[in-house]
């Protein structure tokens, strides 16, 4: 019986205990108030279920017992919990895709945890997604006959949730994986894996390797008129010209992208080129052109509301309060108070560090020096508990901004140099411009002109198309003010 109950984890139902051990409920009810008074079991909720006092007790019940009988134990407690729950609910089907992947029943094992992964992914949790969708594959692998198709499919979902957490690199491995895989003949999928690989490495900065995969794709996707994966294609492109600033390139994609997607099927496809064009617009520093950004920004937002994709709507807000934060800052700071909800509500801790450190400029305008310490503390705290060294960067970063608003130029000096040296180590010339102009600009105000100068001609070496479009006019009239 303890055999069973360790199988079955931490905690474990009496319903499903004796209909999997088959027991007399009488001597069933006698070994676990033994064991309860032993020390050994806790009752929960009137005997309904039970509880291992101590982890260690069921650690080492659980690796005592030898392979096959473990197999024999976990396909009886999956089978208890499918007799028990004929229409499982939500909860329960993660269980029975547990118990039959631990017990060799291949075929339930991946039906009930492509359901659970489904479910993961509803709820915008990829890491508990991938954790299943790697069960299904290993027991693809065992099933008998011919999977690849099926493999295929399962290998691409996992690279695109690995593409989910930013990890572009893992997800290209897996596209590649699933293209070995895939038979000559599939034209369509094998095309679609090859715009799935170009959105990997285009996050990556591959850029031209992601335009070679997106100019095959289309080679493939305009023999069979594949209307959506040529709309793929086309958004990638365009996402790839953004990148590389051919902004007109890059529009002309994004409208061709537009035409393909079909408006109600593709409802998130849509928005998200919204999104595209809105970043293209709010590139250029006019306001005309960033108020066609914010624009488009507005109809990404009305497209994924519906959907409850909090994860874009929170980036979709951020990028509108960037767009405004001159022009509008108090409009800036809602703008990110509605990225934190997003955040919150998709449960994407990491992007909120990001979220935090947006506001810390736009408190400092608004004379929120406090607030805007606090912000950047929460910033360094998240980004410090995943390693984003991205975002260490722009914390420090800030900590000059907030330091240089109190008037503590040492202070501020010793910050900028920091966050400038994190951003030469990851090679990011356009931050690195970033910091150099703050760092000029503060030069300035401390009275230290001929420093000013210096960091100036450092900007130039790297090069003044380097500077961001909203920060070209501070740009200017430093260089004004230096007579240079």
């Amino acid at each position: 019986m303890l055999s069973y109950a360790a199988a079955m984890g931490l905690e474990f139902d009496w319903s499903v205990l004796i209909t999997a051990t088959e027991m007399e409920e009488e001597s069933l009810a006698e070994s676990l108030e033994r064991l309860v008074q032993r020390g050994i079991l806790k009752e929960l909720n009137w005997g309904d279920s039970y509880a291992f006092l101590r982890i260690v007790t069921l650690a080492q019940i659980y690796s005592g017992m030898a392979s096959s009988l473990l197999r024999v134990i976990h396909r009886r407690i999956a089978e208890a919990y499918e007799k028990l729950h004929p229409d499982p609910t939500p909860d329960i089907i993660p269980v029975l895709g547990r118990h039959f992947h631990l017990g060799g029943v291949h075929d339930k094992s991946i039906l009930y945890n492509r359901y659970a992964a489904t479910q993961a992914i509803g709820a915008f949790s990829p890491n508990t997604a991938i954790h299943y969708l790697e069960r299904v594959r290993v027991d693809l692998v065992a099933l008998p006959g011919d999977h690849r198709l099926e493999e295929v499919d399962v290998l691409k979902s996992i690279g695109e949730q690995y593409g989910e957490i930013g990890d572009e690199a893992r997800a290209d491995e897996l596209y590649g994986e699933s293209l070995e895989k895939l038979p000559k003949e599939d034209v369509t999928l094998r095309a679609l894996l090859l715009l799935s690989r170009a959105h990997s490495v285009a996050e990556d900065e591959k850029l031209g390797l992601a335009r070679e995969y997106c100019e095959e794709a289309i080679r493939l996707l305009e023999k069979v008129g594949h209307k959506k994966g040529l709309a793929i294609a086309h958004y990638n492109l365009g996402q790839a010209a953004i990148e590389e600033d051919q902004l007109e390139v890059a529009k002309v994609e994004l409208e061709t992208a537009l035409g393909l997607f079909d408006p109600e099927k593709d409802a998130k496809d849509v928005a998200r080129s919204y999104l595209l064009l809105g970043n293209l617009y709010s590139r250029v520093d006019d306001a005309v052109e960033q108020a066609r950004a914010i624009d488009y920004y507005r109809k990404a937002v009305q497209g994924l509301e519906p959907l409850q994709d909090y994860k874009g709507l929170a980036r979709i807000h951020t990028n509108v309060a960037i767009t405004i934060r001159r022009s509008h800052p108090s409009e800036a700071l809602k703008e990110l108070m509605e990225a934190r909800d997003c955040c919150e509500k998709a449960s994407d801790k990491r992007f909120l560090g990001w979220v935090f450190s947006n506001s810390v400029e736009l408190r400092l305008i608004l004379g929120q020096e406090t607030e805007a310490a606090h912000d950047n503390a929460e910033a360094r705290r998240i980004f410090s508990r995943f390693n984003d060294s991205l975002g260490l960067q722009q914390v420090a970063l800030n900590d000059g901004l907030v330091a240089q608003h109190r008037k503590a130029y040492e202070d501020s000096e010793r910050e900028y140099l920091d966050s400038l040296k994190r951003a030469e180590a990851l090679h990011f010339p356009g931050m690195m411009v970033e910091v150099l102009l703050h760092l000029a600009m503060m030069y300035v105000e401390w009275g230290r002109n001929d420093d000013a100068i210096r960091r100036v001609s450092h900007i130039r070496e790297i090069g003044e198309d380097k500077v961001d479009p909203s920060d070209k006019s501070s740009y200017e009239d430093l260089k004004k003010r230096l007579g240079i």
